[in-house]
């Protein structure tokens, strides 16, 4: 096997010069930097990855928990998670949590085993207490992304849900519309909690409340939306807009729409949330909330690799703004367009 000494003699330098470039710190000049790196693809020198964490006290593991990785929405946020755990050279392990405590403590609990530098937590459910008891131990930094619950993170980062919903609501108010329909997620979710606090927040500023529109709360997903709309044209409900919980969502309340003989948006508006990559693709394009996960993601790991660099500072709170992005699904409603 090739050893560090190997190198260090094929490109004429020091073991410990070798040692600043294999673990990129401290000063090399440019010269010894290119013989050091020809010698190692030459000898096909690898890091042992174990002994650099002994002398180091550090795994260079970075580990995160989500909700579900294999859905776009968490892939997605882990994408942006690695933008920043990469470029730090630190290596990642990702554990889903599936919204369920049991699930999410156990996740958090391997990666701590695993001796993990750092941990970046998306939990929908308040952490087990021995979870918390463990972490706490450990002395390991968290940081956790949406709401708070875990006690000991020393970072935050939330997605301006509120002031997306409102914006999208106060959109289809401004265009005309009373007979709103919104299809929420889950209700104990945190983003659906607060989406809702915008809604109601752009409703009463039109002197509306939430008993003013008609809501239905089931899951993200395309299959809800196009059987809470189907449901919603055989109950003969008269409604001009759906406001959709996410693009999922939307996108099954179109082919609702659609099978139904109505057309988007003459008949119905449609707005949805999250501006994924199929919603600029859907006909009409979706007009819907951008909410940037992959920066979600990066902005929570660029927070924990900050703690790991000065393990006195935090607490630590970032927010991440979304944007209304209007295109063709929304327009003023039937008789308020004959009217004018």
């Amino acid at each position: 096997m090739v050893t560090i000494t190997d190198v260090s003699k094929r490109a004429n330098v020091s073991r410990s010069t070798v040692s600043r470039v294999v673990a990129g710190n401290g000063y090399v000049s440019e010269a010894k930097r290119k013989a050091i790196e020809q010698a190692i693809a030459e000898l096909g020198y690898r890091p042992n990855t174990l002994a650099q964490a002994l002398r180091s006290n550090r795994s260079n593991l970075i580990g995160a928990v989500v909700v579900d990785v294999g859905t776009p929405y968490f892939a997605n946020m882990i994408y942006g998670v690695q933008r920043a755990t990469r470029n730090a050279r630190k290596a990642l392990i990702v554990s889903s949590g599936y919204a369920d405590q049991d699930e999410e403590a156990q996740a958090v609990i391997e990666l701590v085993d695993r001796s993990c530098d750092g941990i970046l937590v998306y939990l929908e459910r308040p952490m087990r207490e021995d979870a918390v008891e463990i972490l706490r131990r450990s002395r390991i930094p968290v940081v956790s992304i949406g709401r708070d619950y875990c006690p000991v993170a020393r970072g935050r980062v939330v997605l301006d849900n509120f002031a997306g919903a409102r914006a999208a609501m106060r959109h289809l108010l401004e265009t005309g519309h009373r007979k709103i329909v919104h299809l929420s997620g889950q209700v104990d979710y945190g983003d659906t909690v607060a989406r809702m606090e915008g809604i109601a927040a752009a409703l009463a500023e039109f002197g509306l409340g939430l008993d003013d529109i008609h809501i239905v709360s089931g899951i993200f997903h395309q299959e809800f939306g196009y059987s809470a709309t189907c449901k919603l044209i055989e109950e003969g409900r008269d409604f001009t807009a759906i406001f959709a919980g996410d693009d999922d969502m939307a996108a099954g309340v179109l082919l609702a729409l659609r099978e139904a003989g109505l057309r988007i948006p003459e008949d119905v508006s449609v707005m949805g949330f999250d501006d994924a990559f199929h919603a600029k693709h859907m006909w009409p394009p979706l007009t819907t909330v951008r909410q940037p996960i992959d920066l979600l993601g990066e902005t929570a790991a660029t927070l924990l690799l900050e703690l790991l660099a000065r393990p006195g500072s935090g607490p630590l709170h970032t927010i991440v703004d979304t944007e209304l992005v209007v295109r063709s699904s929304v327009v003023a409603p039937v008789q308020q367009r004959e009217d004018a």
